[in-house]
């Protein structure tokens, strides 16, 4: 599937301090696409629960909610995913390097 990162970055039992990193950023990497997966589909439900609240307010609010609620976790994963991202890419930044290789 287009996007996924591969989760084997090394050859064999010749790993390195860069190639933990590459993983690391890999895993993020497909947790933030699957959380992106889930976020549309949780959309797609909250907005079906919108339409069908026919007037009721408290389906309603409920459904405004979980758009809400699912929106701002969506947020908070994509402020985790820049922090890792950039932590592991100043790690794997040749400058950095040379005193774990």
């Amino acid at each position: 599937m287009p996007g996924w990162k591969p989760l084997i970055v090394c050859n064999g039992p010749d790993c390195h301090f860069k190639d933990v990193m590459t993983l690391i950023q890999n895993v993020i990497h497909d947790l933030v696409l699957l959380s992106t997966l889930l976020v549309v589909v949780v959309l797609i439900v909250a907005g079906v629960k919108l339409l069908a609240s026919r007037g009721n307010p408290s389906a309603l609010t409920a459904a405004k909610e979980m758009m809400g609620k699912v929106i701002m976790g969506y947020i908070v994963i994509l402020i985790a995913w820049v922090a890792v991202y950039s932590i592991t890419s100043a790690l794997i930044h040749e400058a950095f390097l040379p005193q774990f290789i």
